[in-house]
């Protein structure tokens, strides 16, 4: 399982590198994933990918339904 995952910044098409384990919550806005980091100084970043895709960057592909 990865911690530091690489996600797209939003409108500027360069690469972020999350780590996921601080990231308090997720929402979706128009095109574009709002990521919450945890603490007293709670900032946001935007990124390109869905919440989905975050979560398969970070658990893997889910597996293929039979």
């Amino acid at each position: 399982m990865q911690f530091w995952i690489k996600c797209t910044r939003y409108g500027k098409a360069e690469p972020y590198y999350v780590n996921i384990s601080l990231v308090g919550g997720m929402s979706r806005e128009g095109d574009k994933t709002i990521l919450e980091f945890v603490g007293s100084n709670a900032q946001t970043i935007e990124v390109m990918e869905t919440p989905e895709q975050v979560l398969a960057l970070h658990l893997g592909a889910p597996a293929e339904r039979v």
